[in-house]
């Protein structure tokens, strides 16, 4: 009897190999949900400075857009799941390495590298799995099944990674996620690896976007990267400042995404049966929403109901966006659709850090216009809501 044939009740999970997928994916962000949160914080509770923060992550999207070319080559070369293999033991030496950040700065320059590089062969290696072994027709209630797990996964780790990071230290922390990252790599290696042609130079990374028929597109993704900025360093932080320890947060993080966890089926139900395009316009109005509540976010209490509302918010808009993207990048050509527009995020962040770092220089209520600016950005899905 096959191990996937309990799982047929469901016509997508006939699929072994997106099952075994799931199951790597659910792993590794499993892993990713007990450190990722707190890498930020880890900085701030070492003494360094926002801005300087900052300077970090723009140096890892700067290293990405200079090395996206030649990782996209050695992708196509080595295979999709080989990608993702590659990545972890990238992933362990960064978090290995964050432990002696404070020894020298060739440290803080060489770990922006390393993950950048990680995040180029990881990403790229899960977009073409996912893509080769994923069913349009069912597309949003895969996405919202994968999220789902995902989502089951992550509601333990903030909290685990939390009381790990309070009681032993972040270095057991990094060492605890980065053994799960090799176990969730390590699933994929069952079933064969699958390869994708790279049909495009480098010279066309730059220009692929900016024309008038990608105009909409480009406004999403200034958007997106922008924001996602925003939630994924400056919103740690900031929770840690409110909530002054890492238990706190880890535990505020978890209960906010168990509201959410019954919404995902349905959602993803509604994406394939209506529009896409109609499902990214109400969910663009519910996130605006959700980032215009953070600047009211000053105590425990009221972070738990807009961090509820956001989780709930961001599935509904990202779901349909997700799948709208993978749509896109099967009808333009996935592979080049996937690296050139992962280029442009972190191109387009590396022009945004700057003026974060600014804000925060400047300290003239530095959250509360980085959320501002994030309720702005986040309307910018709607131009990827056009047919």
């Amino acid at each position: 009897m096959s191990l996937f044939s309990n799982f047929h009740v469901i016509p997508f999970l006939k699929n072994k190999e997106l099952n075994l997928f799931y199951l790597a994916i659910t792993i590794t962000t499993f892993a990713e949900s007990m450190i990722g949160i707190f890498v930020p914080i880890y900085f701030y509770n070492l003494g360094y400075s926002i801005p300087l923060i900052l300077l970090f992550f723009l140096l890892d999207a700067l290293f990405y857009v200079i090395f996206a070319y030649p990782v996209a080559k050695a992708v196509a070369k080595i295979g999709a799941k080989h990608a993702i293999l590659v990545s972890t033991p990238l992933s362990i030496l960064y978090y290995i390495g964050l432990y002696f950040i404070t020894t020298s700065w060739a440290v803080f320059v060489i770990l922006p590298l390393i993950w950048a590089i990680r995040r180029a062969f990881y990403y790229n290696g899960y977009h073409v799995n996912y893509i080769n072994h994923s069913d349009r027709k069912n597309r949003g209630k895969e996405i919202s099944f994968l999220s789902a797990l995902a989502m089951i996964v992550s509601v333990l780790g903030p909290v685990l990674g939390g009381f790990i990071a309070y009681y032993y230290g972040f270095v057991v922390l990094y060492i605890i996620g980065s053994m799960i990252l090799i176990l969730g790599s390590l699933v994929l290696m069952f079933t064969p690896d699958c390869y994708t042609e790279l049909n495009f130079k480098s010279k066309d990374m730059l220009k692929e976007f900016l024309t008038k028929k990608y105009a909409g597109i480009l406004v999403t993704f200034i958007g997106y990267s922008f924001e996602t900025i925003v939630g994924k360093i400056i919103w740690p932080i900031f929770l840690i400042v409110i909530l002054v320890s890492t238990q706190k947060t880890g535990i505020i993080v978890t209960l906010t995404m168990l509201l959410s966890l019954a919404l995902f089926y349905f959602i993803g139900k509604i994406t394939d049966k209506h529009k896409k395009e109609l499902m990214i316009k109400f969910g663009t109005a519910l996130y605006f929403f959700a980032w215009v509540a953070r600047i009211f976010a000053d105590t425990a209490t009221k972070i738990f109901f807009i961090e509820s509302y956001k989780h709930v918010a961001e599935k509904v808009l990202y779901i349909p966006y997700d799948a709208k993207n993978y749509d896109l990048a099967e009808k333009e050509g996935y592979f080049k659709f996937i690296v050139i527009r992962d280029f442009y995020f972190n191109f387009i962040r590396v022009l945004f850090y700057p003026l974060l770092m600014l804000i925060f220089i400047l300290n003239f209520y530095p959250f509360t216009i980085c959320f501002i600016l994030a309720a702005i950005a986040s309307l910018g899905y709607i131009f990827f809501a056009k047919d």
